[in-house]
């Protein structure tokens, strides 16, 4: 809180206990590792409806970069965290790159059913960005990952594995990335 909040030290720390006595927000541990939550989640709604849109936007920002600063390395931070951040930010392409981190990092746990859902918010945020090579470059990334996640999760002849690697072999092509076409190849065998 203390990150992205304009007040500071002791007058933050009387603006939230004012907000624990009045039973709007529960306070777990002590300050400074203290975490706030709201009593209700339609009183957390009031809130955030309450913020014009470009201060929303504004204050997803500043949390994604908090979060980035305060948690050390990369590995440390879950990037679905950053990518909820950064697409409420409006910082779409940003978003799609933390998506698409989120979904390879719940392959390697593997949680696959979670790494689908962010791979296809990853994929439906690329969408809505200016067609060009990079955004058919991350499209080509996004839907191998998505493939291997839904081979592995639904098995080889699923239906939506052939469906999303399809379209990834037309990019790979286009893009000449004779890489990604082997591998593209192999799966799309694999699935047939």
């Amino acid at each position: 809180v203390a990150a992205v909040s304009p007040m500071k030290g002791a007058l933050l720390e009387d603006a939230l206990a004012r907000l624990v006595s009045s039973e709007l927000v529960f306070q777990r541990g002590a300050i400074p590792q203290a975490v706030y939550t709201f009593k209700h989640a339609l009183v957390q709604d009031a809130a955030y409806d309450s913020l014009l849109k470009a201060k929303r936007q504004e204050l997803h920002a500043e949390i994604a970069g908090a979060l980035l600063r305060r948690m050390g390395p990369l590995e440390s931070i879950a990037p679905e965290r950053l990518a909820h951040h950064y697409t409420a930010a409006g910082m779409t392409s940003v978003a799609v790159g933390w998506w698409h981190r989120a979904g390879e990092h719940a392959m390697r746990r593997p949680a696959m059913p979670e790494a689908i859902a962010h791979l296809e918010r990853a994929l439906a945020l690329n969408e809505t960005l200016p067609d060009g090579p990079e955004r058919d470059l991350m499209e080509l990334e996004i839907r191998s990952a998505l493939g291997t996640s839904r081979m592995a999760l639904h098995g080889w002849s699923a239906t939506q594995v052939g469906e999303c690697l399809q379209p990834a072999l037309a990019i790979a092509r286009r893009q000449g990335r004779v890489d990604r076409t082997a591998r593209i190849l192999w799966g799309l065998w694999v699935h047939r």
